[in-house]
């Protein structure tokens, strides 16, 4: 095995290695098919790669939001998940690689897992969660009808998954921003729907419209500011901006405190074939909708309490206001 990152402890060094060994053993004692390891946690994909291999005949999946670490480690693990290159919670990172996993087919409902997490970069696993896909009901929604897979594109509800969590993040141009991405046919969703503004995508060619384009995800970014939702065909154009979004009827089993947007999100996704992707303006919280129902929610990160360098290097990408300097961060002679 490659030598331990010399910027560790030997007590984060030991913790890691502690957890990976009793991951181990719950992966045998629960009958769970996969171990799900947040790869970014590790500075070395090599250190990485020689781990996992330390552990014979264990099913590990990896989420990741490097490409290097990708490449490096894919032949040691069953399977590779791509997650946004944003900052999540321990918890955003759990659901976030378990939703992209179900969308790809990499684990089916029923699978068990146990996740291994912890703060990106920082060289410890701290984290370890044991569920199973489809009845844990505190990260997804029960079993429904059928998977996200079966009604939208992989690629492109996980481009808009990837977007939703920047923005919940990140804001723009330090606002924060509410905004509402339906996927889906626009002929079937056109009944339910009208124009707030002028469409800034129409006369657009196709080819100036795909959500795989990093100048289109950009000028979303832009015209997420704008009232109204997102529509976006089942292989990836954007049809519409500023659409106003009105269902049959609202849905009534929604938690309290959810607004007009994620109400209408519910029940045009109750009365079409279609998926809804919204982004709450007050908290970043982004809400995945199907069937009429919450498929999961995935929570933006918040500062609590003293800023500390630890603190700001993992706010750095994500924020763009500062907190004031605490204590631990004061200059020394």
């Amino acid at each position: 095995m490659a030598h331990p990152d010399p910027h560790l402890t030997p007590t984060d060094t030991d913790l890691t290695r502690s957890l990976i060994d009793y991951a181990v053993d719950l992966h045998k004692k629960a009958g769970a098919s996969d171990i799900l390891l947040y790869a970014d946690v590790f500075g070395d994909p090599e250190d990485l790669r020689e781990l996992i291999r330390s552990f014979k005949g264990i099913n590990f999946v990896l989420s990741t939001r490097s490409e290097q670490a990708a490449s490096v480690a894919r032949e040691a693990v069953r399977e590779i998940v791509a997650v946004p290159d944003i900052r999540l919670t321990r918890m955003g990172q759990i659901k976030v690689a378990v939703l992209v996993g179900l969308s790809t087919g990499v684990f089916e409902r029923g699978n068990r897992l146990v996740c291994l997490s912890g703060m990106a970069e920082s060289g410890t696993l701290d984290t370890i969660v044991v569920m199973e896909v489809g009845k844990e009901f505190e990260m997804f929604a029960p079993a429904g009808e059928g998977e996200i897979r079966d009604s939208v594109n992989t690629e492109v509800f996980n481009q808009v998954l990837k977007l939703a969590v920047e923005l919940g993040n990140e804001g723009r141009e330090g606002k924060p921003v509410g905004t509402v991405f339906v996927i889906g046919s626009p002929d079937v969703l056109a009944p339910y729907t009208r124009q707030m503004v002028l469409n800034p995508f129409r006369g657009y060619a196709a080819d100036e419209r795909r959500i795989f384009d990093r100048s289109v995800q950009e000028t979303i970014k832009e015209f997420s500011l704008i009232d109204g939702a997102f529509i976006v065909s089942s292989g990836g154009l954007i049809e519409t901006a500023g659409t106003y979004l009105n269902p049959p009827s609202s849905a009534s089993d929604l938690p309290r405190g959810l607004g007009a947007r994620h109400h209408a999100a519910a029940g045009l996704t109750a009365c079409t074939p279609s998926t809804a992707v919204t982004v709450s303006e007050s908290t970043g919280t982004v809400t995945v909708f199907q069937n009429g129902r919450i498929f999961t929610e995935i929570e933006a990160p918040r500062r609590i309490g003293t800023t500390t360098r630890k603190s700001e290097a993992f706010f750095a990408d994500t924020l763009a206001e500062q907190a004031p300097a605490g204590p631990e961060d004061l200059p020394t002679s």
